[in-house]
C-alpha cells in the first residue's frame, strides 16, 4: 500500500523581500537651466523618463543653479 513520507512538515515559506514589490526612486539633476533640460532630454533619448515627467525648475538658492526631480516606480523581484 501506498505510505505517505510527509511527515506533517509545512511547506517552504516564502520571504517578502523575495516577493515582487513596487519601490520608488527619487533622481535629482543640479544645474544650469540649460545643463537640466539637456540631461533631461538625454534621458529621455535613453527611453528612462518623459520630460513631462520632471518637476519644473526650483532654484537651489545658488547663482545660476536649479534642480528638477523625478520620481520613478520600480518593480523590484
Amino acid at each position: 500500500m501506498f505510505q505517505s513520507t510527509d511527515s506533517g512538515a509545512q511547506p517552504p515559506t516564502v520571504f517578502a523581500e523575495l516577493s515582487p514589490h513596487r519601490e520608488k526612486a527619487h533622481i535629482v539633476v543640479y544645474g544650469s537651466l540649460i545643463a537640466c533640460d539637456r540631461i533631461i532630454k538625454n534621458l529621455y533619448i535613453l527611453h528612462f523618463a518623459e520630460p513631462n515627467d520632471w518637476t519644473d525648475p526650483l532654484p537651489t538658492g545658488r547663482p545660476n543653479e536649479w534642480m528638477r526631480m523625478l520620481t520613478k516606480h520600480l518593480l523590484i523581484e
